[in-house]
């Protein structure tokens, strides 16, 4: 079964063992300890605090950071060993909490007691070997997988197909694009059907950069979101709703199927 999104937790290193006695879990790709599953009473201690929503200045500065033992944690694990593999992770940490706002009910929701639309799955393998799909996303636009690309640091700049790192060419829109039009022929083939069963699917590209701007004069790319973590989820509950609640429930239990993905389409 593929991982869905859980409550992020804030474990202090000195207290890693005892957490991990209680049931957290620890996500190498992220660098931080979780819940298995929410509501996990034994776990509450170390539920993150929340804080304000950052203002227009903090920019795409995340809700919370890693853990106090976060960096401990890593290097015990051996995670650690050079800048690229930490910015990758902060990265990831970044974009995780971003995403972890589409699966938390609003004030309103709760009121209603109706559960929030979006599902959240995390590095879906796809195919044979150590390919996967960064997050996929199943809401009522249909399905957005996300790609996510490390250049921390780095000016991006779009125009089109043809996005820029500090000027040198990169294949990240097409590669987003195919990973996107793959999971919804891999989909279509779960669901038992032909074209008529591919759902609705959109790629994103998450950047984890010092700037994503469009270049003078260009324009963004045909079926493909490109945002910086903090302003992705904006644009994914800003695209056209078509599935209703029970359509989204249908496409979620067959997302969750880790045979859905492994098969060769």
């Amino acid at each position: 079964m593929v991982r869905e999104q859980q409550p992020w937790l804030d474990v202090p290193y000195a207290e890693k063992d005892e957490a991990r006695a209680a049931g957290a879990r620890w996500d190498w790709r992220a660098k931080r300890w979780y819940a298995p599953r929410p509501g996990m009473a034994e776990l509450e201690r170390w539920l993150p605090v929340p804080r304000p929503a950052p203002d227009a200045a903090a920019g795409d500065r995340p809700l919370h950071s890693p853990g106090p033992g976060a960096a401990q944690e890593a290097a015990a694990q051996g995670d650690v060993g050079d800048d690229s593999r930490r910015a990758g992770a902060e990265g990831e940490v970044r974009l995780a909490e971003a995403l972890r706002g589409l699966t938390e009910p609003t004030v309103l929701a709760r009121l209603t007691r109706r559960r929030p639309p979006w599902r959240v799955l995390h590095a879906v393998p796809v195919g044979i070997g150590r390919r996967d799909v960064d997050h996929v996303l199943l809401g009522p636009p249909g399905v957005v997988t996300v790609t996510t690309a490390h250049h921390a640091g780095r000016l991006v700049r779009v125009d089109g197909d043809h996005l820029t790192v500090d000027r040198l060419p990169t294949a990240h829109v097409p590669r987003a694009r195919a990973e996107a039009e793959r999971a919804g022929r891999l989909l279509a083939a779960a669901r038992g059907g032909g074209d008529e069963a591919v759902p609705p699917v959109t790629a994103a590209l998450a950047v984890v950069a010092a700037s994503v701007t469009t270049a003078v004069g260009g324009h963004l790319p045909g079926g493909v979101l490109v945002a910086t973590p903090a302003r992705l989820p904006r644009l994914v509950t800003a695209l056209p709703a078509v599935l209703a609640d029970v359509e989204i429930d249908e496409l979620y239990a067959v997302a969750r199927r880790l045979s859905t993905w492994t098969r060769e389409v």
